[in-house]
């Protein structure tokens, strides 16, 4: 595990602009087990990359896999002191990037609550998003967050109530990026929620690549996927110039581990009704997302 800090490193409003062209993916939560693999993810890539994390330092992820002695370029790295709660240390820290990935979330080890860190922060860095422009806000949120009902939904939701705010965050940021005026310079900003299945680890956190997974909508179809195939994913959603990713969101787990997200959703895994995307690239695997409101949600 390397341990940096912002001191020696590039500050924030240097590394907004590479050359006069790059801005940097924001990672809010960059220090939790999704989001610091997404800012490995972005170094490996190459890729200017902004870590906002409310200690004002950033530690790499670890385990021999993660081995970042080589890849924390302060050419690629700055760090943000930036709690998630806090509107104005958003709006400062989110300032001058090209896209913001939300991969903070409430932990049964710390202090904080889901409602302020999985709900309201939530909204706020969306809101803030649209004030400083930024092209794609990326939250990633969980499936049966609209399935109250659901096993999963049921399980999780007893701490904190957590698929509920997940759920209110999620409804925030749709309404917020519903009341930008579609007639301002603000039309190409829009959000993308994925939705993650069970998170497998420590027995399951590798790449397994887009081949291994599956992509759908209306919340209907779970499964399991590694934390680190979800950090390449939502780095790939924030990268990518594709219309398909514009104000949507989607379900992401292992084709192989796919299953009803309820009993009675069972019949959608073989009628057609809800589609399984699937491709050897990323391109491929998100082509036949809709945005929100075309696709079918079963009641």
């Amino acid at each position: 595990t390397v341990t940096v800090t912002a001191a020696g490193l590039a500050s924030a409003a240097d590394a907004a602009v590479d050359g006069g062209t790059i801005r940097p993916i924001g990672i809010v939560g960059a220090n939790g087990r999704t989001g610091a693999l997404c800012v490995a993810s972005c170094l490996r890539r190459g890729i200017p990359v902004r870590a906002l994390t409310r200690s004002g330092s950033w530690s790499s992820p670890s385990g021999e896999e993660y081995n970042m002695d080589n890849m924390v370029d302060d050419k690629l790295l700055s760090i943000q002191q930036c709690d998630a709660r806090d509107i104005s240390a958003l709006e400062t820290g989110i300032s001058g990037c090209s896209v913001v990935i939300y991969a903070a979330s409430v932990s049964k080890k710390g202090g904080k609550k889901a409602k302020e860190i999985d709900n309201e922060a939530v909204i706020a860095a969306g809101k803030a998003c649209i004030a400083k422009c930024v092209g794609r806000y990326v939250v990633i949120s969980s499936t049966a967050a609209t399935r109250p009902k659901s096993l999963g939904y049921l399980f999780t939701n007893v701490f904190q109530n957590i698929m509920g705010e997940k759920r209110l965050g999620e409804l925030g940021v749709m309404s917020a990026y519903d009341n930008i005026n579609q007639s301002s310079s603000l039309l190409s900003s829009s959000y993308t929620i994925i939705r993650p299945g069970g998170l497998e680890e420590t027995k399951l956190n590798v790449v397994l690549g887009p081949a291994a997974l599956e992509l759908s909508q209306g919340d209907a179809i779970a499964g399991i996927i590694s934390r680190a195939d979800l950090a390449e994913v939502a780095v790939q959603t924030a990268q990518s110039q594709s219309t398909n990713l514009q104000n949507t969101a989607f379900e992401l787990y292992y084709t192989d581990s796919a299953q009803p997200c309820e009993g009675r959703f069972k019949y959608l895994l073989q009628n057609g009704q809800v589609a399984r995307l699937h491709g050897d690239t990323y391109d491929a695997l998100i082509h036949g997302l809709k945005p929100d409101g075309t696709y079918f949600v079963p009641n």
